[in-house]
């Protein structure tokens, strides 16, 4: 192969004394590669002798060239499958609350656990992350709740509460816990996060009476454009938020603690799989005792 790679850099550079100053090699060195080459392959490569400066691709040489970068590709190809052989690979697809409150610190660890895992990490909602499981398109979920079909299984990460958020720039936000009943609805933006919630929330507001219904907190943060806008999100959100500038508040009377779950197919026994939780239910163990 450095036969190759000389040949493709003298060609490159169309001298011997360019090339071999590129490849930190002598010109008598490189031009015995060369010559090595041309008697393996039977054909002269370059025109080259007394009074040339440049070397010249012979026709030989020009049709040879395509080859030598095709060999030289597929040899780097082999060889990247052979540093490969020992990566473990995974897909995790993940709710967006999650990114803060847990991937972060799991990747990290995983990372420094297990530095041959390569792990790819997709945002979704926890619907889409159901069927990309079912799929065989993502390989471990992070949803917020536990899977009704049988072929995948859910177990119980962690809990946290929800917070009302408000706008931290002269927002009407209350100086203690913020009570439901005091929060008016044409202010309200609204996203569903679980099914309990949902249906705690509509027992305090007339279903689609609330300002805006979004199904991102990215999009929500837009239309938060008057002082007494709201929206009541879990607390990893909230959090989130209040690095963004909005301050928020626990709730007086508040809905059923937001659930994550770790969501696998169930016949799914690799390896890889059992370093993720290992790693995420030790993680998320941790906060819960902090």
């Amino acid at each position: 192969m450095e036969s190759l790679r000389s040949f493709l850099e003298v060609r490159r550079t169309g001298s011997i004394t360019a090339a071999a100053e590129s490849r930190h090699m002598t010109q008598p060195a490189l031009g015995k590669r060369i010559a090595g080459l041309e008697r393996e392959l039977g054909v002269t490569l370059f025109r080259r002798g007394k009074g040339r400066t440049q070397a010249e691709l012979t026709p030989e040489g020009a049709a040879f060239s395509d080859i030598a970068a095709r060999m030289l590709m597929l040899y780097e190809q082999a060889m990247e499958l052979r540093e490969d052989a020992g990566r473990r690979f995974l897909t995790a697809a993940c709710i967006r609350s999650a990114h803060d409150a847990l991937m972060p610190e799991l990747l990290a660890r995983l990372r420094a656990a297990h530095p041959e895992l390569c792990v790819t990490v997709e945002d979704h909602h926890t619907a889409e992350i159901f069927t990309l499981l079912e799929d065989r398109r993502v390989d471990v979920g992070i949803t917020q709740s536990a899977p009704a079909s049988g072929s995948l299984t859910g177990e119980l990460l962690y809990e946290e509460p929800y917070r009302a958020v408000f706008r931290g720039d002269g927002g009407a936000a209350p100086e203690g816990a913020a009570d439901p009943a005091e929060l008016r609805a044409e202010h309200g933006i609204f996203q569903a996060f679980d099914g309990p919630f949902e249906t705690w929330f509509d027992r305090w507001w007339q279903p689609y009476s609330v300002k805006m219904r979004v199904n991102t907190t990215p999009t929500a943060e837009r239309y938060f454009s008057e002082p007494e806008d709201w929206m009541i999100v879990p607390e990893a959100v909230a959090r989130s938020l209040e690095r963004r500038g909005f301050v928020s508040r626990p709730l007086r009377s508040a809905p059923p603690l937001h659930r994550v779950y770790l969501t696998v197919r169930a016949r799914d026994r690799r390896e890889s799989l059992h370093w993720f939780r290992e790693a995420a239910l030790a993680l998320a163990a941790e906060r819960g005792d902090a």
